[in-house]
């Protein structure tokens, strides 16, 4: 990422677009970079209940009021971040993935207008079609911010992780993260043991891959501590769901395969996003490989 983090914030006025902008303020603000939030317009009844009542029957002009509102709200809690506002006459999804070109990290609300009626316990499905059509398509790195996205940042940044197959891009993006904020991060394997017990010898091969997976980053990003867990059980998601209880930030790889559509990211990102009480980050694993960081000395 640059030194100066581009953010985008998907808004459209909803209870979660507002997490989500929060989210990328106060990111922002600890890593010194600017948020710009993206509206694509709505209908004259959205804002109707979205703001005051007033005369005027513009839609570009009663957007202009919600997003001066927003960045009034958002500045007033953190004055030095640079807040900026686009509005935009395209669908949101194609929006967003337009301007996640130029952009380090889009943020999104879990569910805009026109949310489903949420229910109880565990739901694998049915996130907002925004945040589902932007992780399957974005440039960049998207995180997802449901209404308690708001979390300290200093609890660790867990990052789930294949022994086996790495993601480069998202070990980088956790790292960062982690830097930014000052914490520290748990790299988290889930294991799934073939019979009820768990062999200590794969325990530790795993814990080897980890950290010759890890080593460069570590190196590079000195200053964040990385604690390594092998975790057991055939659900690689609910596992993930369980460490993500304790963290500010869950961070996962979205494999892209070649020759494929990218009609999907994945049943785990998919069922963090939706069930997770901390915002997740979703990054996709580019099909060429990034190269690891340079360690100098």
């Amino acid at each position: 990422m640059s030194s100066r983090i581009r953010i985008v914030a998907g808004f459209d006025g909803s209870v979660d677009s507002w997490a989500a902008a929060r989210f990328a303020v106060v990111e922002a603000a600890v890593g010194g970079g600017l948020v710009r939030l993206v509206h694509s317009l709505l209908d004259r009844v959205a804002y109707a209940t979205l703001l005051p009542p007033d005369l005027t029957a513009d839609c570009e002009a009663e957007a202009i009021r919600l997003l001066d509102m927003a960045r009034a709200e958002l500045l007033q809690a953190s004055p030095g971040v640079d807040v900026q506002s686009t509005i935009v006459q395209r669908a949101p999804g194609a929006a967003l993935v337009r301007v996640s070109r130029s952009a380090d990290l889009i943020v999104l609300g879990r569910h805009g207008h026109g949310r489903a009626p949420a229910g109880d316990g565990f739901q694998r499905v049915h996130i907002g079609t925004v945040a589902s059509h932007v992780m399957a398509y974005a440039s960049c790195p998207v995180v997802v911010v449901g209404t308690v996205g708001e979390d300290a940042l200093r609890r660790p940044v867990v990052l789930g992780l294949d022994a086996a197959a790495p993601s480069p891009t998202a070990i980088s993006y956790a790292f960062e993260a982690a830097q930014r904020r000052g914490t520290s991060i748990r790299v988290c394997y889930i294991s799934k043991p073939a019979g009820r017990t768990e062999d200590p010898h794969e325990d530790a091969d795993a814990r080897l891959q980890l950290s010759q997976a890890l080593a460069s980053w570590r190196a590079a990003f000195a200053d964040v501590p990385v604690a390594l867990d092998v975790l057991h059980g055939v659900d690689p998601a609910a596992r993930l769901l369980d460490a993500a209880a304790d963290a500010s930030l869950v961070v996962v790889g979205a494999r892209e395969r070649a020759g494929e559509p990218r009609i999907g990211f994945g049943a785990v990102p998919e069922t963090l996003v939706r069930n997770a009480v901390c915002p997740v980050a979703v990054v996709r694993t580019q099909r060429q490989a990034i190269p690891r960081p340079a360690v100098v000395g």
